[in-house]
């Protein structure tokens, strides 16, 4: 039940990932950029059809004269009742308006209103995600956090758990930071790739996008290593996706090179730092016997005496009771 709000242009990184998804009252996608095309629905049989309505004419015709005028009357009133039915069914959607306000980017307006409807509607999970993504986009971390925790609760309360809400709450707990929230977030990403890699074909372009962000979390977190592979991972589904020259596919090649560059010199650096740490009691021992200091022994009174054996002199003793006999 989401709607894709298509790719926003106040991403964290260069343009290369969205917060999350504008959610709609439906709760069907909608294609982005990478995603599915709309399908048009066939037309077939147009013919065919129309020969059957030309046939049955006369019969319903024959059922018309047929009819008393009570019958004629009670089925105007159904008729009626219906087509009141659908004009109000049919009536404009609130929350269609805001969805287009989010496309047009004009979230100031669009938070106003969603404000509005969660006043009446207070744990709509739809308002609610809505709500995260506007305030993602307008870099309000603290309360796009707690907007998608809310939204969250009310999607377990109703049963229905929806990824592009964890991917939301992901995504602002990597923006503030801290070893705690991008650990958190790192579990979401996971959770949400688990669940694109499933989704095979239909999946591509959540795979993809999930990929990129987890990459940037591990960046933070600066585990250069992983974060290179899931960057490559990345541009390889990118170069499928949209082509070698494509702008993504240039900035993930950079952020490819950066990543692995950085691993290798994390790596020396690792290295370099255990050897000096080995290399430290060895070298103060070293420097201890070049300046003449005392040995264990000798600090801890255990040093050989002048006889050689390690005992007390006997003569330092003096005679002993019964030496003489």
């Amino acid at each position: 039940w989401l709607k894709l709000a298509g790719e926003s242009t106040s991403l964290r990184q260069r343009g290369l990932r969205r917060p999350a998804r504008a959610m709609g009252k439906e709760g069907e996608e909608e294609a982005g950029e990478g995603g599915d095309a709309a399908k048009e629905e066939p037309v077939e049989g147009k013919d065919d059809t129309a020969g059957a309505e030309d046939a049955e004419k006369p019969t319903e015709e024959a059922e018309k004269a047929q009819e008393g005028p009570d019958a004629k009357e009670e089925k105007g009133g159904a008729a009626k009742a219906k087509a009141k039915g659908k004009a109000k069914a049919g009536g404009p959607d609130p929350l269609d308006a805001v969805v287009q306000l989010m496309q047009d980017h004009k979230f100031d307006k669009a938070s106003a209103e969603l404000k509005k409807l969660l006043a009446k509607s207070p744990e709509d999970p739809v308002l609610l995600h809505n709500l995260g993504v506007v305030q993602t986009e307008q870099c309000e971390w603290a309360e796009a956090e707690d907007t998608f925790m809310k939204a969250f609760e009310s999607q377990k309360k109703a049963g229905k758990l929806n990824y592009a809400t964890w991917f939301g709450l992901a995504t602002v707990l990597t923006e503030q930071g801290g070893q705690g929230k991008l650990l958190q977030a790192e579990a979401l990403f996971r959770d949400c790739l688990e669940r694109a890699i499933a989704q095979e074909e239909q999946g591509v372009f959540e795979t993809y996008r999930t990929f990129t962000s987890l990459a940037e979390n591990l960046g933070l977190q600066k585990r250069w290593a992983e974060a290179a592979e899931a960057y490559t991972q990345s541009l390889e589904l990118g170069l499928r996706m949209f082509g070698e020259e494509h702008e993504r596919n240039v900035a993930q090649r950079i952020l490819v090179e950066r990543a692995r560059r950085l691993a290798r010199l994390q790596k020396y650096m690792r290295a370099g730092l255990w050897v000096a740490t080995a290399a430290v009691p060895v070298l103060v021992l070293y420097m201890w016997n070049y300046v003449g200091g005392p040995t264990l022994r000798e600090m801890f009174g255990f040093a050989p005496s002048a006889t050689g054996a390690g005992l007390p002199d006997p003569a330092a003793l003096g005679p002993t009771e019964g030496a003489g006999e």
